[in-house]
């Protein structure tokens, strides 16, 4: 019989952190009890004992960035102090860089850094104060000094996204040694986040881009006159075609094919091209499918069916190709359904559907800015629409008072034309009275402060028009992390108002299908047959359990 291996020692966790606190010379009461505080407060907020969590620095910061201390009944300044004193209590086991150097800069750093902007400045400080404190003058550094701050930036630390401190260190350092007269000459590397594989479409000749435009202008139906069958495709969808033309052409080129012999549509959809271009998507993908891959497919054979008329035994060829590539779909994502799954535990439902009335109420603080009070009512808004109306956020961005929010009476409609859906069903719905009242709050007493006189945006951005998506997208997910604990994104709400309706009422696919607006129930059920799982499990064991907790019955 072989012998065990031998044991190695424990891997460092919180509790080896308490420890170190415990036997720390030259520590007052005070501070002892302050630091195990601290480490104990991480221990809680993260859920499992210290001696189940590393006290690795790039693990644990990972962790702590993730924390909603708001949701988690701790103070802004509370969270900031436990910060501090776990980043201490770290340094009692080893070399941790300081949230913040006391060291000041050296004149000779000094002198340069009243050169920087503001920006610069505050992205620099760190660095120069650590260089400093380091005794490295400008004329001494080295690149290899520079790497040593992002290593110990990246590895002791807290920070919450390192990467991103460190990126923007070097972004800053370049510009000042660009810019600033005696910067040291240095440049750092600063690699890119995605290797991007897609050319410009000025590296293949102009008539593949005109055979493409040709091809777009019809397919959006820019001809008022002819006779098409087929529906026009919106503004999103001819770029997204044209997106994945450009990206299958420069697969070819990357698998060997000169940009110059890909002269038109007709040499993208050759059957050979076809097959060629996929295998690249295909090896770059742990040569397995995805819906990615297949929905290009999909794209080409149809450009060719219609625009190239390539023959019929070509079509049957892409078709036997299609069916291999084909990834099933059925019901939510795994990320979906992870990020869904807190949603069993009735405390994370109320908390979110609270959010927009306690917003409403953090707003009406006399703490807070006019501005500030402004941007957490909008939130506020934006929640309680997408709690409401299962709206996407390209509608929500697009709401507009007396335009989409009509007031008939006392009532507040939502309202949306056949044309600005996805799936062209109009939309004209009564909102509840107090989601109603909410957003009359909101116009009259908030939103003059973010807002021009004259504007009909729900949510204004600096300039004309609405706020960019990706920027309300942002603020939905940060307000409802920050006040819940809930990893959340505008369309999860989609998913997260079906899951809290159907555990309540299993089964109830008619009313959610007409809800969402799809064309068949079937859709519906096959999608979110799922994510009611748990609750028909519940129904399910409470007859076990209810006959558990009757006495049980004289056998004869």
């Amino acid at each position: 019989m072989a012998a065990n291996p031998p044991s190695r020692a424990a891997d460092p966790s919180l509790a080896t952190i308490l420890t170190a606190i415990a036997a720390a010379p030259g520590l007052t009461k005070v501070q002892r009890q302050d630091m195990a505080s601290a480490v104990r407060t991480v221990a809680r907020i993260l859920g499992r004992p210290p001696e189940q969590i590393p006290a690795a620095p790039p693990l644990l910061a990972r962790r702590l960035a993730e924390v909603s201390p708001v949701a988690s009944g701790i103070s802004k300044g509370r969270w900031a102090n436990v910060r501090s004193l776990m980043l201490k209590a770290l340094t009692l086991t080893r070399p941790m860089l300081p949230g913040r150097h006391k060291e000041p800069i050296s004149p000779a750093w000094k002198t340069l850094a009243d050169k920087l902007n503001r920006g610069q400045a505050t992205r620099l400080s760190r660095l120069l104060r650590w260089l400093s404190g380091r005794r490295i003058t400008p004329e001494a550094l080295t690149a290899n000094d520079l790497e040593v701050f992002g290593t110990e930036l990246r590895a002791s630390t807290l920070a919450k996204r390192p990467e991103e401190t460190w990126r923007g260190v070097r972004r800053a350092w370049n510009k000042a040694e660009r810019t600033i007269a005696g910067w040291p000459a240095i440049t750092l590397t600063i690699p890119r986040r995605r290797q991007p594989y897609t050319f410009p479409w000025s590296a293949f000749p102009a008539s593949l881009k005109a055979d493409v435009d040709h091809y777009l202008e019809r397919l959006g139906g820019r001809d008022l006159i002819e006779d098409l069958p087929f529906r026009p495709v919106r503004a999103e969808t001819l770029a997204y075609r044209e997106r994945q033309l450009r990206t299958f052409a420069s697969a070819l080129v990357h698998r060997g094919r000169a940009a110059g012999s890909l002269k038109s549509v007709a040499d993208l959809t050759e059957f050979s091209a076809f097959k060629d271009g996929l295998r690249f998507f295909l090896e770059r993908n742990g040569n397995q499918s995805s819906i990615f891959i297949h929905n290009l497919a999909c794209t080409l054979k149809g450009i060719a069916r219609h625009h190239v008329k390539v023959d019929q035994s070509t079509l049957d060829k892409m078709t036997a190709v299609i069916k291999r590539l084909e990834v099933p779909i059925k019901g939510l994502t795994r990320r979906n359904r992870d990020r869904l799954r807190p949603f069993d535990d009735p405390a994370n439902v109320h908390a979110l559907i609270v959010l927009p009335q306690r917003l409403m109420k953090e707003a009406a603080s006399p703490k807070q800015s006019p501005r500030g009070a402004a941007l957490l009512a909008q939130m506020a808004v934006a929640i309680e629409i997408l709690l409401m109306a299962q709206i996407r956020l390209r509608n929500l961005l697009a709401l507009e008072f007396d335009h989409n929010l009509i007031t008939t009476g006392s009532t507040l409609h939502l309202v949306f034309e056949e044309h600005e859906v996805k799936n062209h069903q109009i939309i004209d719905i009564p909102l509840p009275c107090e989601s109603a009242d909410l957003i009359k709050e909101y116009r009259d007493r908030y939103l003059p402060c973010i807002s021009a006189p004259g504007r009909g945006e729900l949510f204004p951005g600096k300039h004309d028009g609405a706020k960019f998506h990706g920027t309300l997208r942002q603020q939905i997910a940060r307000t409802v992390l920050r006040y819940t604990g809930l990893k959340m994104n505008p369309h999860l709400f989609r998913h997260a108002r079906v899951k809290i309706h159907l555990d309540r009422h299993p089964g109830e696919y008619g009313i959610v299908s007409t809800a969402l607006g799809h064309a068949s129930i079937d859709t519906t059920r096959s999608f979110y047959a799922g994510s009611e799982i748990a609750a028909a499990m519940r129904h399910f064991d409470d007859v076990i359990l209810a006959l558990r907790r009757r006495s049980p019955e004289r056998r004869p």
